[in-house]
């Protein structure tokens, strides 16, 4: 994963940004695996700092006295949180030139919280930089993106997927089934192959993409218990994607258990209604990441969708 992360175009723009001295205050990390996410702010965090590896070390084992992460292993920061790095950031760093914030997952920081960190992401004492990331920028406030120089992650290719699962799984020889089915995310083709929780989000979500009007409410009530809203709608994308490649006569990406059960659901639509259905989902997720309810925002979604299957039907 670290030589992925460090072959892509926002990392060489912010290595050659530091080496040439001209930092700005604020950077704005995109990267939408957020399993991967905090391990790519270690990565480029080091930047920051002098290129040893023992610097490296501390930074990723959280104890070098100038790299501060924030907050720790996936709490949402909160007002608290926020008042402690302001306070923090006004002492000067301990060994280094600079001092740096790590704000990790941060789009799960409400309103409140961004608009309290607004003027020290502006207006940072001398020798302190903030590094955000978010694996999304739609729940930032345009007041946050404006403070901030964006640093975008694209998704890998299959091959670079493939590759980098090689190297994880050396032992695996149906790698590039889940690099297909990854859609350019490392962590999602992990949990792919690893299965656990992922088993029951893909229940879940083709409950839901084979709902008919009569049990769409229950069927979206069925994620009320679920953490991982972002899983949930990838996955329903992904079995609208594939019951389009069906119909389409284009390769599957992953062949399973959920795969042949769509090719059989898929006769229900048409190809006009799951390019419809693809297009609705993915303004769902926009919505999500604006802090929507996941349930109410699905059962929204898939009432769309059946009004256009019926639509088309007459």
């Amino acid at each position: 994963m670290q030589e992925l992360l460090r072959n892509t175009t926002a990392y060489k723009l912010l290595a050659s940004e530091a080496k040439e001295g001209r930092l700005a205050n604020t950077y704005l990390l995109i990267f939408n695996d957020e399993d991967n996410l905090r391990l790519a702010l270690t990565e480029f965090a080091r930047l920051f700092f002098d290129d040893r590896e023992e610097t490296y070390r501390r930074i990723a084992n959280g104890n070098h006295p100038d790299c501060l992460f924030y907050p720790e292993a996936g709490k949402i920061l909160d007002k608290d949180g926020a008042k402690a790095v302001i306070e923090e950031s006004c002492l000067s760093p301990v060994e280094s030139k600079r001092k740096l914030f790590v704000l990790d997952n941060f789009h799960r920081a409400n309103a409140t919280v961004q608009n309290k960190l607004l003027k020290s992401l502006e207006e940072p004492f001398d020798g302190v930089h903030f590094l955000l990331g978010a694996t999304s920028e739609f729940p930032l406030l345009s007041t946050v993106k404006s403070r901030a120089k964006k640093l975008e992650i694209p998704p890998f290719s299959t091959k670079e997927v493939g590759a980098c699962l090689k190297r994880i799984y050396p032992e695996r020889d149906d790698i590039a089934l889940y690099a297909q089915a990854a859609e350019g995310s490392v962590g999602r083709a992990q949990r792919l192959m690893e299965g656990g929780k992922f088993a029951v989000i893909q229940e879940k979500s083709y409950l839901c993409v084979s709902a008919n009007n009569a049990i769409i409410p229950a069927a979206a009530r069925a994620l009320n218990n679920i953490s991982e809203k972002n899983e949930v709608i990838s996955q329903i994308r992904r079995m609208y994607r594939d019951m389009l490649f069906y119909l389409t006569k284009q390769p599957y990406a992953i062949q399973d258990g959920i795969s042949e059960k769509l090719k059989t659901l898929a006769k229900e639509f048409t190809p006009a209604v799951l390019v419809f259905a693809l297009d609705t989902f993915a303004e769902a997720e926009k919505q999500l990441n604006f802090n929507a309810n996941l349930s109410q925002c699905v059962e929204v979604a898939l009432w769309k969708i059946d009004k256009e299957k019926r639509k088309c039907k007459k």
